[in-house]
């Protein structure tokens, strides 16, 4: 019985992720002004992943892209956030504002190379447009993730301002 290559690969990807929830599970990210976890705050960090992915979404349009690849973009995240605090936890001896770049700019490198995987080996719904390129895919990562960036201050400000008044 013959195995085919994607087996091992799709091996090679759970060993990985196994890895790096592992690394996730013990990091420590670097201290911020504490929030409690509310409903509203879980609701906000959602919302910025979401913006993230429409922004994706909206620089890939003229791509051939699967079928649900919102949803790809969001699984994305069940691989990149446990990385990204991973990473922060192995760069916790640098300054913090240069540790958040440093892991945040190769989580952009991953969700990018990752999203032209996606893009390229998962059967697409309009297989006449052309296929996205790995730079057109790291530099829409980076726009989503500026997007998230930008937005999840803003949102919380928000938030403040209207549960302060209820």
């Amino acid at each position: 019985m013959k195995t085919s290559n994607t087996s091992g690969i799709r091996w090679l990807i759970i060993l990985a992720a196994l890895f790096l929830f592992t690394f996730s599970a013990s990091a420590d990210p670097i201290e911020l002004p504490q929030q409690p976890l509310t409903p509203e705050i879980t609701f906000l960090i959602s919302f910025a992943i979401l913006l993230e992915a429409a922004g994706i979404w909206i620089l890939l349009r003229k791509f051939r892209k699967p079928r649900g690849f919102i949803l790809w973009i969001l699984g994305l995240h069940l691989i990149t956030y446990p990385t990204f605090l991973g990473l922060i936890w192995l760069f916790q001896d640098m300054r913090p504002a240069f540790a958040v770049a440093l892991g945040e700019s190769l989580i952009v490198i991953l969700e990018g190379t990752l999203i032209y995987l996606v893009c390229r080996y998962v059967p697409a719904r309009n297989k006449q447009l052309p296929a996205v390129s790995l730079i057109r895919s790291w530099l829409a990562s980076l726009a989503g993730n500026a997007c998230s960036l930008i937005a999840f201050p803003l949102l919380i400000n928000l938030a403040d301002l209207i549960f302060r008044h209820f």
